[in-house]
């Protein structure tokens, strides 16, 4: 009991410490002024219009799908140069649009504004943290959209090698195919033309890094659950609600992995639904607070527009008309469900089944917890429906957790030796 009491404070004070923070680094970002942000912004716009909105890079290719409805969302945040204060304007999000259907759509009235049209009004986003801000406005001032596309592009790669060689390290390297797998299947390059899709696979990323670069140690010490919590925390303050069980889907594959190589597979259960509560405390806390601050210091009633959201997105109704669970888990599934994607499922299985060793029965109790994994991202779609639904082409990343954790599964059965 004193030592699940002592892991709660440590969550608590680094929940606390997390959201100040995160409050301080939005905070300090609004502070650097935003003309050269601007200029930058204008020299995107031949790009925002070749793309268009939400182009696909390969027709027929729903996965394919870029996002720049919201990056134009984004980039339209970035570069407002209200007169409010700071600390309003970081907590209230403002920026500039135009109402009454003057223009077609977020890309569109980025361009209008950018080209000097009039009629524009002030608009707010706060129910998202809009973290990612502290990376775009900083890049956006040096840089423009091409280049801050491409930037995170090679951090993306970074972190995949990076991830790739200490699980080699580890001794986990024949885990390698699993993961090269469920890259092909969550459109790796698709995810690095877009910032809406870059933010939660970097997080995903760094917190699996941090779980194979941590000594034995610190592993089995705690530093696993914590990391789960920040990782939450992370997702809630700079994703804008895409495929968010990534983070925490990948890392806790890794985490049992460890944990297989470490001590007895009995616990594991245990451990699996530590991290789950840690990661969800991280991740609903930080929404909540987030609506609690801008309530308080905006004077705009967050709270019931943050839940109304949330109901919304939960709910099980689009444009009006009712949906299944069974109709929002297929529409995802059909994503995934091309040949390429189901050729590389399919090569790293063999990959696997060619290494040396022989098939062997796991532990019930390992097994019981591989399912558990795999079936994350089938929560997810029964939790957001309305969202899975409407946005299947970004949602359905999801299922590259049941694709890792799967082969994973498949990979521990077959012996080392």
């Amino acid at each position: 009991m004193d030592r699940i009491l002592q892991q709660c404070k440590r969550m608590a004070l680094i929940f606390l410490i997390g959201g100040v923070t995160a409050m301080l680094l939005l905070f300090l970002v609004y502070l650097i002024p935003v003309e050269r942000m601007k200029e930058h912004a204008l020299q995107s716009v031949p790009l925002l219009e070749n793309w268009g909105v939400n182009p696909q890079l390969l027709c027929g290719y729903h996965a394919t799908t870029l996002d720049t409805y919201t990056d134009a969302w984004m980039l339209r945040i970035a570069f407002y140069d209200g007169d409010e204060p700071a600390f309003r304007q970081c907590l209230a999000n403002y920026n500039y649009g135009y109402p009454g259907g003057k223009t077609r759509d977020l890309v569109e009235s980025v361009i209008t504004y950018l080209s000097g049209e009039e009629g524009y009004v002030r608009m707010s986003y706060a129910r998202y943290w809009h973290g990612y801000l502290t990376v775009l406005k900083p890049l956006l001032y040096f840089f423009d959209y091409g280049d801050i596309l491409q930037i995170l592009k090679f951090m993306q790669l970074g972190s995949v090698i990076g991830c790739a060689v200490l699980l080699y390290r580890r001794g986990l390297g024949r885990y390698i195919p699993a993961f090269a797998a469920t890259l092909c299947c969550v459109e790796f390059h698709t995810i690095g033309m877009s910032m809406q899709y870059a933010w939660v696979f970097l997080i995903a990323m760094a917190c699996t890094a941090y779980l194979l670069w941590c000594d034995e140690k610190a592993f089995l010490s705690g530093s696993a659950d914590l990391a789960f919590l920040i990782a939450g925390m992370c997702t809630s303050y700079f994703d804008l609600l895409t495929y968010p069980m990534f983070t925490l889907g990948i890392p806790l594959s890794v985490m049992i992995l460890r944990r297989c190589s470490l001590e007895p597979t009995g616990r594991l259960g245990r451990y699996v639904l530590r991290d789950f509560w840690s990661w969800g405390v991280g991740y609903g806390g930080m929404w909540i607070l987030k609506w609690i601050l801008a309530t308080v210091f905006t004077g705009e009633n967050l709270i019931a527009d943050g839940v109304g959201a949330f109901l919304n997105r939960t709910g099980g109704v689009v444009d009006g008309e009712p949906i299944s669970y069974m109709t929002v888990l297929l529409t995802n599934l059909w994503e995934l469900g091309k040949y390429p994607y189901v050729l590389a499922v399919l090569c790293a299985c063999v990959v696997v089944l060619v290494q040396k060793g022989r098939l062997h029965r796991l532990p019930w109790q390992e097994a019981v917890v591989w399912l558990l994994v795999m079936l994350l991202p089938f929560l997810w779609y029964a939790i957001s429906k309305n969202h899975s639904y409407i946005h299947s082409w970004m949602a359905y990343r999801e299922l590259g957790i049941s694709v890792f954790a799967g082969l994973c599964f498949l990979t521990r059965h077959k012996a080392s030796n």
